[in-house]
């Protein structure tokens, strides 16, 4: 295979770019609708793309210097996309899950990338009717995209709990704060990444894989949380998608401060320790199944805290970084979801005040259009 494409360090120190995956919905039934394409010829912007099911629209950002403008290109995408949507009797939700869909009623996307997907997966690709938030951070060089990636490794439990968001699959309540993250870890290369200690080991590992036509290339490698050589990022891609813009805005600062600092202590301290990838494993499942109301193995003491403490103490950790990068407004929200509870605390509310889940299905609805 020729070799990756770097540009590490091509773009403004922690700049950023986050994708959404949004869900297309009927506006009379509520149920997943398979419009894919009318939504997009309406919305006649390249930033719309297509996912594995034609009930999906993913949209990107361009490449923002700040979280605030990230958010400012997030809330615009929306607009755009909900508009073009409604031109076909369809309206966008926002959410890991949707609450009643099934898997087995959705279109494929035709393109050669998803119809491979199928033909190599089968049932595992094509129930994979998620959907996530996906935070690209600049960063200097390749040892650094790596020293980021086995560090945030560490912290995919805390933003999973913070960002689960998807309680409901099939019409059913899974007992799960991310029904999400279960689903996907059915893929092969998903999950928690290895600890790599080198770039040469990714490059190494990418060789391999394609060498013994393992996957094409990295881009079908869908860990939590993987570099991405050509655009010069680190993605984590760990999180659910979120209803309410200002969670995203709290996700893409955290994980943006966590990255910067965690680059700042390379520098000062240069090779970083790494955490036993099981008991990583460990907590990521109880935030999957108790989301804010999980207690998590506080791993350097071998003790149990509430995982909004150990939110909390990241925040600490970030909030240097933040002021530096100027986005301590758009962390102090995460501050807000502790309190209120996650996406999947408050649709579980809004279920078993309406004891309806397409009464859910119209909230997700209407709280993803909120302040556009």
């Amino acid at each position: 295979m020729p070799p990756l494409e770097l540009n590490f360090g091509r773009s403004a120190p922690f700049s950023l770019g986050v994708e959404e995956e949004f869900q297309l919905v009927s506006a009379e039934s509520y149920d997943l609708v398979s419009r894919y394409d009318e939504v997009a010829e309406a919305a006649d912007d390249e930033r719309v793309k297509p996912e594995l099911m034609r009930s999906t629209a993913e949209v990107a950002t361009g490449i923002a210097a700040s979280v605030s403008e990230a958010l400012a290109d997030i809330v615009e995408l929306r607009r755009r996309l909900a508009a073009a949507a409604a031109e076909s009797g369809t309206r966008i939700a926002s959410a890991g899950t949707h609450p009643f869909a099934r898997w087995q009623h959705q279109e494929i996307t035709d393109a050669e990338r998803y119809a491979g997907l199928v033909e190599k997966m089968g049932w595992v690709a094509e129930r994979e009717l998620i959907f996530g938030l996906h935070v690209h951070v600049g960063v200097p060089t390749a040892d650094a995209a790596i020293a980021v990636a086995s560090a945030l490794r560490t912290w995919v439990p805390e933003l999973l709990a913070l960002s689960s968001n998807s309680p409901f699959w099939h019409g059913h309540d899974t007992g799960l704060a991310s029904a999400r993250s279960t689903v996907l870890e059915s893929f092969p290369r998903s999950g928690l990444p290895p600890a790599l200690d080198s770039w040469e080991e990714f490059e190494l590992l990418v060789e391999r894989g394609a060498r013994t036509n393992s996957f094409p290339d990295y881009t079908y490698i869908w860990w939590d949380i993987r570099p991405h050589p050509r655009l010069g990022t680190v993605e984590f891609r760990a999180c659910d998608a979120q209803t309410r813009i200002a969670s995203v805005g709290a996700v893409v600062a955290l994980v943006q401060s966590l990255a910067a600092s965690v680059v700042e202590q390379l520098e000062r301290a240069g090779r970083l320790p790494t955490e036993q990838v099981i008991f990583v494993a460990e907590n990521k499942w109880r935030a999957a199944r108790y989301g804010l109301d999980a207690d998590l193995i506080w791993l350097e003491r071998d003790e149990e805290r509430p995982a909004r403490r150990a939110v909390r103490e990241l925040l600490e950790l970030a909030e240097p970084a933040a002021r530096r990068l100027g986005c301590e407004r758009e962390l102090g929200e995460v501050e807000a979801i502790l309190e209120r509870g996650s996406g999947a605390d408050e649709q579980r509310r809004v279920q078993q005040e309406s004891e309806s889940l397409l009464t859910v299905a119209q909230w997700l609805v209407e709280q993803t259009a909120e302040g556009l």
